[in-house]
């Protein structure tokens, strides 16, 4: 976790100063493009402070006053970041076809200069997430079947500053066609192009950030409905089933079950335990069951009625 978290602060801290770099030189050199991609940069800084701060967070434990830790931490963090990057972006967008209806001169020395400074330093980014997505051994069952999985959180991050760099070299052939032909209005095209591509890629994290902050499921209820009733004979209907993701690594949900026989509490603790076994195969991690008798059973499945 170390090594993870020193490379971030690192990648951080160069970006950081790519980003004050590029606005610097994109008001100074004119060219919308190297300020789009400096917003775009700054985009992706804060989507690494929320990768640095879920390696953080993430080793916290639950406390009083936070009985479910920081697990929506990331979400938050992701809604805000999204939110403040796509009306960024809609003010570039706007910015850009002023420029284009109404073209100014762009010192195209200066774009080329520091979109390569910034494809160098993006480049370098990305070699170093790179080197840190660390695969690690995950077991199953008493077959210790050993499994390897890349670490999502590094590699978010490392798709991002792969991304960059991409850009940064498109923003550095944009200073070349301009200072080789005089095409100012390629500044503009490339910055609708950069502005367009990046809400669009954005949108999708805002909505379902948006619907991980309200609750919302993305599951299939009626599979879940369905694993839960036929575990067992003995029960033989559910109601209030929820099911939400407080991050992108967490499932929470929980349910009533009812019961057609008077069960000891061995009985029904071992109902419950196969059930959580299920649904903890299905990637759902925290499940409350709450079992009721047989006067419960017209009670409603979900929670459209019973909030």
């Amino acid at each position: 976790m170390i090594d993870k978290k020193n490379t971030l602060q690192k990648v951080i801290a160069l970006n950081i100063s790519l980003v004050i770099a590029e606005i610097i030189a994109g008001i100074y050199s004119g060219s919308m493009a190297l300020i789009a991609d400096a917003f775009h940069n700054l985009g992706d800084v804060l989507a690494l402070f929320i990768s640095l701060i879920a390696i953080i967070y993430g080793a916290k434990k639950a406390s009083e006053s936070m009985t479910f830790g920081y697990v929506k931490a990331e979400i938050m963090a992701a809604f805000i970041n999204s939110l403040f990057l796509i009306i960024t972006m809609i003010f570039i967008l706007v910015e850009s076809i002023n420029r284009f209806l109404n073209p100014t001169d762009i010192n195209a020395p200066i774009v080329i200069f520091a979109s390569l400074i910034a494809l160098f330093i993006n480049a370098y980014s990305t070699i170093l997430l790179k080197q840190n997505n660390i695969e690690h051994n995950h077991e199953h069952d008493e077959n210790e079947h050993n499994h390897k999985h890349e670490d999502m959180n590094i590699k978010s991050a490392y798709l991002h500053m792969l991304g960059d760099a991409v850009i940064s070299l498109s923003v550095a052939v944009g200073g070349v066609i301009i200072y080789f032909f005089g095409i100012v209005a390629i500044d503009s095209v490339l910055s609708v192009i950069f502005s367009l591509y990046i809400i669009k890629e954005t949108f999708p994290l805002l909505k379902k950030s948006f619907y991980s902050l309200m609750d919302s499921n993305i599951d299939d209820l009626k599979q879940i409905e369905n694993l839960i009733i036929n575990s067992n004979s003995h029960i033989s209907s559910i109601h209030d089933l929820h099911l939400y993701r407080p991050n992108s690594n967490e499932c929470y949900g929980s349910v009533h079950i009812v019961l057609n026989e008077n069960l000891s509490l061995i009985e029904i603790e071992s109902i419950s335990e196969n059930i959580r076994l299920e649904l903890k195969e299905k990637g759902i991690n925290h499940f409350i069951i709450q079992p009721e008798s047989i006067k419960y059973h017209h009670d409603n499945i979900d929670c459209l009625i019973h909030l």
